[in-house]
């Protein structure tokens, strides 16, 4: 290299590059501040994941000012860049952390609003989940998760309403069995009950393909996207069985009302009704019959059991990520 070479490449960096580093820099933080960049992963991911881009942005500053730039400065722009990158990683994972924390509340209030529901005997009130513009990544993946609870409880609602629509409310209703002589109409509807079970069994089933279609069809970030799509496959397996044992239960428990309407075809004329409940002229009779409403009510105690643990283990999970 000759003298004016050497004169024209200072040791120092010159202020354009300084003003494009800062600038470089600044964007970064700017985008992590304002929630652009993804910061999924612990510090080692972060340190790892952000090597290969300061290299790159540290590449395209020394292309840019190579002719007025040493080498040694190419590498106080990877230093810096890569300074700037990880700094930004903090920022954003802070910010994801917040976020998070408020998603998670938001969740729980939507389940304790179906769990009161529930309790209550009267269907919830939802409002539909609402993205809004430049929504954070933990509000998008909050969002996905509003719907699946819409899904699942207008899915409910529907199963209910079909039920309601036979009078299945009144299947043992004192009235209703006095009016009923041959059973003919208590077996119509016990039939069209086991045909409501078996379509909404289906569809429930095929509600776990519709809610991993929201998630891969979302506009979550693609590696918040493959997490919660992992996450889903992982606990859905389990969610399946849980589900598959409710709709067992259910179907349980239709089979004790089969039973009870088969005691009271065999024991015609050896029942009756008196102050709306059913009773049987034989002790034995009557205690047959109270041990298949019996089994219905624990069934049915045992269906509230599994869902109220599905709804704590998914609370539990809530508190964490709210901490």
């Amino acid at each position: 290299m000759t003298t004016t070479e050497q004169a024209q490449s200072p040791s120092r960096p010159g202020k354009a590059w300084i003003s494009a580093c800062a600038a470089l820099c600044l964007a970064i933080l700017t985008y992590s501040v304002f929630g652009g960049r993804d910061a999924s992963g612990d510090i080692a991911y972060q340190l790892g994941y952000n090597f290969p881009i300061a290299i790159f942005l540290a590449g395209a500053l020394h292309l840019a000012f190579r002719r007025t730039e040493t080498s040694s400065t190419s590498w106080l722009g990877f230093a810096v860049v890569y300074t700037a990158l990880v700094l930004g990683s903090v920022i954003s994972n802070n910010r994801q952390k917040v976020e998070i924390r408020q998603a998670a509340t938001e969740i729980q209030q939507t389940l304790s609003a179906v769990q009161a529901a529930a309790s209550a005997g009267v269907p919830p009130t939802l409002p539909p989940p609402v993205a809004t513009t430049g929504s954070s990544e933990a509000a998008k993946m909050s969002i996905v998760f509003k719907t699946a609870v819409n899904r699942m409880v207008a899915l409910r609602q529907e199963y209910e309403l079909e039920l309601k629509a036979v009078g299945w409310e009144k299947i043992l209703e004192g009235q209703r069995l006095r009016a009923d002589v041959t059973l003919a109409e208590s077996r119509t509807m016990l039939q069209q009950a086991k045909d409501i079970v078996a379509k909404y069994k289906a569809k429930n089933s095929q509600l776990f393909t519709t809610i991993r279609a929201d998630i891969e069809t979302s506009d979550i970030g693609y590696s918040s996207k493959q997490s919660m799509l992992a996450g889903f496959d992982k606990s859905s397996t389990q969610g399946k069985e849980r589900d598959l044992e409710l709709w067992s239960i259910e179907e349980q428990v239709l089979g004790q009302f089969e039973n009870v309407f088969n005691l009271l075809a065999a024991k015609r004329g050896a029942w009756q009704i008196r102050d709306g409940q059913v009773m049987f002229h034989r002790q034995a009779d009557l205690d047959l019959f109270h041990s298949y409403v019996t089994r219905i009510q624990s069934l049915v105690a045992r269906q509230e059991q599994l869902q109220n643990a599905a709804i704590q283990k998914t609370q539990e999970s809530l508190d964490q990520l709210a901490r």
